[in-house]
């Protein structure tokens, strides 16, 4: 039919005008939601959850498009929710949710959303990059309640940002599972699961670079498959475009050395505590979002300044810090942060994160040595544009004109103000997440995923 369009075309009016006859008036449906929840999945939390219930709602939903092209037909959709983590999660690694049954899929829109959001409400887990893709398809795809895949036609949907076990680089924090699935799990399983139970999948990547070859992968055991008799395809879905995303080998190059410069002078004494747990805020969260080959570094000054933590890996990142409680200088510290972003080494990018509650009277000249760093930038570290530099103004007594003055160094410079510890800490948590955040417009990706899963049902009911 492929080869002859006014064949197809012909076919299709005449099964279509079988359907008017009534001859198929109703039609069931089911649609699993299949969400990776571990840390880096993180920012684009969100964007998951608008993107499924534009899905399940409204005027672009999957059911009123569905109606608009088959207006004599009755579509009944119910939904299945799965959210997974990675192998070492144990027992945290599968939220799932069945009825009193046994059965995965309720009718009820209003509680699928609802678990949605529950369990992408704090992302976490993970350890390294690559995740159980292989693991939470096949455990989807052999759900054996009552009511479980039982419908004429079935989907999947997963949604990720990582690459499956197995399909990654070889490098530290990557994949703890190389070579082998525990499970032994293999694509050519999974496979076998999704055309057992008749379902077609979608793969709705948040990083279509690194999870490029999973999708080839699995797309191409699934469409040799012997019982794949009606030559159906995985579809992959890009939620951003792939020149946005991280590619597997370049997962590295994304990697920051993050650079604190923290003034400890006597009047920090009574907040020194708040700041030590703000900065231990941040490293949290980049723990959340699965930042382990990141490296952070430690400048603390009063009238001097001292290194107290070089290149540490998020690991292995000390979670107490030490306190002076002298004079304020910003010269040394800047002299120090400088060395150390110059240091970096070419698989990151130094990010600098300049602390005070003071002014000094050398602030013209840290700005000096901020902005000669800046300017040899680009000729040193690699994938430098500008600096990343984040100047933050703690307290009433910090001087705005000052701090401004060296976040101006840079055209990625930027100055913030924070009245105590709690706002500081939201502050560092802000920084961490800036890397990760990506602008999505999430109604054109569910109007995406929405035209791609109409298609492809149009498709269904013509077989």
């Amino acid at each position: 039919l492929a080869k002859d369009k006014e064949v197809a075309s012909d076919i299709f009016s005449e099964i279509y005008t079988s359907f008017k006859k009534g001859s198929l008036t109703s039609i069931d449906l089911e649609l699993a939601f299949i969400i990776d929840i571990t840390g880096s999945m993180a920012p684009y939390a969100d964007a998951t959850v608008t993107t499924i219930e534009h899905m399940l709602s409204g005027t672009g939903s999957i059911l009123s498009k569905l109606k608009i092209n088959f207006p004599e037909i009755e579509f009944h959709l119910r939904v299945g929710v799965m959210g997974f983590r990675d192998i070492d999660d144990g027992p945290d690694q599968f939220l799932e949710k069945s009825t009193n049954e046994g059965s995965h899929f309720v009718d009820s829109d209003a509680f699928s959303l609802s678990f949605v959001e529950s369990i992408l409400g704090s992302p976490s887990g993970g350890g390294d990059v690559a995740e159980d893709l292989l693991g939470a398809i096949d455990r989807s795809a052999t759900w054996s309640g009552p009511d479980d895949w039982t419908s004429l036609i079935k989907f999947m949907l997963l949604f990720t940002d990582a690459p499956a076990h197995g399909f990654s680089v070889n490098a530290p924090n990557i994949d703890n599972y190389s070579v082998r699935h525990p499970s032994g799990l293999t694509t050519d399983r999974v496979s076998d699961s999704l055309i057992k139970s008749d379902i077609d999948l979608f793969i709705c990547s948040f990083n279509p670079a690194a999870t490029s070859r999973t999708e080839e992968e699995l797309a191409m055991k699934y469409l040799g498959h012997k019982d794949n008799h009606e030559q159906r395809e995985i579809t992959a879905i890009p939620m951003i475009p792939k020149t946005q995303s991280q590619s597997e080998g370049a997962l590295g190059g994304h990697e920051k050395h993050i650079i604190f410069v923290l003034d400890q002078s006597g009047s920090m004494s009574d907040d020194w505590s708040g700041v030590v747990a703000a900065y231990n805020g941040y490293i949290t969260r980049l723990r959340q979002n699965q930042r382990y080959s990141d490296l952070v570094s430690v400048v603390q000054f009063d009238s001097a300044a001292m290194v107290t933590v070089e290149k540490k890996s998020i690991s292995n990142v000390p979670s107490a810090l030490g306190y002076g409680g002298r004079g304020t200088s910003f010269l040394p510290a800047a002299a120090r942060a400088c060395a150390l972003a110059m240091s970096t080494p070419s698989t990151h990018t130094p990010s600098i994160v300049f602390m005070s509650d003071g002014e000094a009277g050398d602030a013209n000249e840290a700005a000096t040595r901020f902005s000669q760093l800046n300017n040899s930038f680009q000729g040193h570290i690699a994938n430098a544009n500008e600096l990343d530099l984040n100047v933050i103004a703690f307290g009433s007594g910090a001087s705005h004109e000052q701090l401004k003055k060296i976040a101006s160094s840079s055209r990625n410079g930027k100055f913030q103000m924070s009245a105590d510890t709690a706002e500081l800490s939201n502050i560092f948590v802000q920084i961490a997440d800036k890397g990760q955040v990506v602008n999505l417009l999430e109604a054109e990706i569910g109007k995406r995923i929405s035209d791609a899963v109409s298609d492809r049902l149009a498709l269904e009911y013509v077989r």
